[in-house]
């Protein structure tokens, strides 16, 4: 069992909203309060043919940047890649606002076989540039964290297709279902800045 006392949480209620205004789940505001987001996952890198694992605390990733957030696995062969090269080309329609005032954060659904080379490659192989953070955690972070976001399927290969759009500060973010066009992600990227 993991201990969370001794890290800090984000502590402000991050209730998730879509196009059609979807709220966050009605049974986590009601167990816990209000939907609390783990924050202790990994940025994975490769320095030097050795495999490192960095602590990269959530907030810490966010920052006060605008995020695009999306959850997948690099053996995934129908969603993922997809989402992923739609994140690309939205990457380059961001410009200079990436890794400044926006940032993509990735969070694998598969930590154990998505290895920091594994991870280092499929940013490799999407174009990953500044500002997209490929991170794993734990698989109960992972969970709490798919559940903050109203985006929990205990089988990965059948996870929800969402870019979910905000800041940590919000109450609300945007969810962008399914295969949204690069022009609509950065639309709603810019509306949030």
């Amino acid at each position: 069992m993991i201990d969370y006392s001794r890290r800090s949480m984000i502590t402000g209620s991050l209730a998730v909203a879509g196009a059609g205004i979807f709220p966050a789940s009605p049974l986590l505001a009601a167990r816990s309060g209000a939907a609390r987001l783990p924050v202790r996952l990994f940025e994975m890198t490769v320095t030097e043919a050795r495999t490192r694992r960095r602590m990269k605390l959530l907030r810490d990733a966010m920052g006060n940047k605008v995020v695009a957030l999306n959850f997948m696995f690099t053996g995934c062969s129908s969603v993922c890649p997809m989402q992923s090269l739609l994140l690309s080309r939205t990457q380059k329609l961001m410009g200079a606002k990436m890794g400044r005032e926006v940032a993509f954060l990735s969070i694998s659904l598969s930590p154990i076989s998505d290895t920091p080379q594994k991870l280092t490659d499929y940013a490799k192989a999407h174009a990953a540039g500044p500002g997209w953070l490929f991170l794993a955690g734990d698989f109960v972070e992972t969970n709490r964290l798919q559940k903050g976001f109203d985006a929990f399927e205990p089988n990965r290969n059948d996870h929800p297709p969402v870019i979910l759009v905000g800041r940590a500060s919000a109450k609300k973010w945007t969810r962008l279902y399914g295969m949204p066009r690069p022009e609509r992600i950065a639309s709603e990227l810019n509306a949030w800045l």
